[in-house]
């Protein structure tokens, strides 16, 4: 023990402990916003331009970031969807006292079903009561996504302390949204606010070079106090990082260092608590003293699909700057921890700090996307939120020193290369053992799925992905995490009409992922009760029938018909045959693809007759009885996508 002399008297050092973390629950408050308030309406600066909206600094003829390309799935040209007009005033609250809070957010209702219905939101803005003054209006960002409980919403605003609210309001025809309202968010205190540390990166593999070797410190979630039970299920993670977006929270700057993880709690409850969404929408936060804080959950590991920027989540990750960089200059601390975590991604993911990419559009309707969806951008790898979207994020300031991130990230890639060497799986890969039997019609509804296993792995994480047979597949960007496992096979339960797309990788003892490797993709037959069939046909029951059950007709033309079918690679039946049975043909849409001779065709054990298609194929699948009175026996129906 060391002593300190004060005085001439020698006093004992004493180290106190620091207050562990802990989740702290936080407080909500919503005030209704209902159309103009009249009052409100006649106050100075009632209508004054927002600070922060997109046309104080939009660069003619869009950002030069972005080129649209290609044509949109409705078939429009390839051109930059123009800015939302102003519109009209919609709604003006009166300026309200609340509870103190950190973090606030306006949402509305809107329909999950179509995200276009209702009122066209142009605008809108809030100002904040701080430290005794009301503020400027600041024009929040809006996001686009619609909740299953039907709401929609903005990005949120931070403060250092606000004890009021006013919003503002614009739509296309100056109708109020329903259920419009804005939420105050007290995030709470924790003692270990002011002390809160971070976890260091993992040792760094002798062997090969895994990724994590230059991953910045970082807070974690239990570290900031993240109520976990605010958790829900968003089980979809990105197979591949194309690129990684710059945002900012917008609000303020002024933030002590002991308010940082408050701040986060705050964003994280309006995403879950307000938005209604299962996590907080960004993957990581930095705060203006330089710390890296894990945002959405399993983000250290994995590419959780977030929430950050609409219409182009899947295949990127978003890293919020908190503060406002359209009023203030990020510091040396900002952008070497925005250096530090976006160069860690790049490396460990193989982003190109100075390439391009190119990004499809998703249908995220009322996220502003520059392009119309569908149609594919190309960006920089390393880009900004207002580069696809109309948007004033990341702030002017910020915008100005992306060019300068780019190098210093590229710059810090390089160097770990070149003293790691090229990040390669940490684990290696599986070998999928599904039956031969059940590719690529799956005949039976709960199939076993293993694999090899893998020297090195703790555990195996297992994904899907599948889609009814009246929808498209989900593209290779994405997956459905099923679940982890340390055994290696496990039973999964298909429906009928779908098609499952099963893989797994291996999770090496320090969390590191190895490769997504197929197991198989396989389709269920179409259930009976979805066949339109003519008037000849007959149910028969029997033990010999692949589902107990077949439809019989020996009349010629006797037609069943599986409509709106996405996709078709082949088109796969289980009949009786034998001598004196007739031919089935086989359509989609008006072309005939085959014809099956029930008489004298090979049967696939287990596979059934096939009819393969050139390509996939969209429209209404028909089966035909083209003999007269020759009977055809038909159990299940297959549309398979491989």
């Amino acid at each position: 023990m060391t002593a300190l002399a004060m005085g001439g008297v020698v006093l004992p050092t004493v180290t106190l402990p620091v207050p562990e973390a802990q989740a702290v629950p936080p407080d909500v408050e919503t005030v209704a916003v209902k159309g103009v308030d009249r009052a409100a309406r006649g106050q100075a600066g009632a209508l004054a331009e927002a600070v922060g909206g997109e046309s104080e600094h939009a660069e003619a003829g869009g950002t030069p970031e972005l080129k649209v390309l290609g044509e949109a799935a409705d078939g429009s040209e390839a051109a930059e969807e123009p800015a939302p007009e102003e519109g009209e005033l919609a709604a003006l609250s009166p300026r309200r006292a609340t509870q103190e809070f950190l973090v606030a957010g306006v949402t509305w209702e809107a329909s999950f079903e179509d995200a276009a219905a209702g009122p066209e939101v142009t605008e809108v803005a809030v100002r904040l009561h701080e430290d005794g003054d009301w503020g400027d209006w600041r024009a929040l960002g809006l996001d686009g996504v619609v909740t299953e409980e039907g709401r929609t919403g903005t990005e949120p605003i931070t403060s250092a302390g606000a004890d009021g609210v006013q919003v503002r309001v614009r739509t296309a025809d100056g109708e109020t949204p329903p259920g419009l309202k804005v939420d105050v968010v007290d995030p709470g205190t924790s003692a270990a606010d002011a002390t809160v540390g971070t976890d260091p990166a993992p040792a760094s593999s002798a062997s090969a070079a895994t990724g994590r070797e230059i991953r910045p410190n970082i807070v974690t979630r239990s570290q900031w106090g993240a109520d976990e039970s605010l958790l829900g299920s968003w089980p979809t993670v990105s197979g591949r990082l194309d690129a990684i977006f710059v945002h900012h929270t917008a609000g303020t700057n002024s933030y002590s260092k002991s308010q940082s993880p408050a701040i986060v709690r705050g964003i994280y409850a309006y995403h879950t608590k307000s938005r209604g969404w299962p996590d907080i929408g960004y993957q990581f936060l930095v705060d203006r003293f330089g710390r890296v804080f894990q945002g959405r959950h399993g983000a250290v590991d994995d590419n959780p699909i977030g929430a950050h920027a609409g219409g182009y989540n899947t295949g990127t990750i978003g890293v919020s700057v908190m503060g406002d960089y359209e009023t203030a200059r990020p510091s040396s601390a900002v952008m070497s921890a925005l250096t530090r975590v976006v160069a860690w991604k790049a490396y460990r993911y193989g982003v190109g700090a100075k390439s391009h990419v190119t990004l499809p559009t998703g249908a995220s309707t009322g996220s502003d996307t520059r392009a119309r969806p569908g149609q594919r951008v190309r960006v920089p790898a390393i880009t900004m939120h207002r580069t696809t979207n109309h948007t004033a994020c990341p702030g002017r300031h910020l915008a100005s020193r992306m060019k300068g991130l780019r190098t210093s990230v590229e710059d810090r890639v390089k160097r770990a290369k070149s003293y790691y060497g090229a990040v390669r799986p940490a684990v290696g890969k599986p070998n999928g053992r599904f039956p031969a039997s059940q590719t690529p019609a799956q005949w039976v509804s709960t199939p076993t799925y293993s694999w090899s296993k893998v020297p090195g792995a703790r555990k195996y994480q297992v994904l899907q992905k599948y889609a009814g047979w009246k929808d498209d597949m989900p593209d290779m960007r994405y997956w459905r995490v099923l679940g982890t496992t340390t055994n290696t096979s496990i039973k999964i339960k298909t429906s009928t009409g779908t098609t499952r797309h099963v893989a797994v990788r291996a999770i090496s003892k320090n969390g590191d992922r190895g490769r997504i490797e197929t197991i198989t993709r396989s389709t269920r037959p179409v259930h009976p009760s979805n066949w339109v069939r003519s008037s000849t046909w007959k149910k028969v029951k029997g033990s010999g029938y692949e589902t107990g059950q077949a439809f019989r007709s020996a009349a010629y033309n006797a037609q069943i018909k599986i409509r709106g079918a996405r996709q078709v690679k082949s088109v796969r039946i289980m009949a009786a045959t034998g001598p004196g049975y007739g031919r089935v043909q086989v359509k989609v849409g008006d072309k005939a693809y085959g014809t099956i001779n029930l008489a004298s065709s090979k049967f696939h054990p287990r596979k059934g007759f096939p009819v393969k298609l050139p390509g996939w194929k969209n429209g209404t699948v028909t089966l035909r009885n083209i003999d007269h009175g020759k009977e055809v026996r038909i159990s299940s129906i297959a549309l398979a996508r491989n």
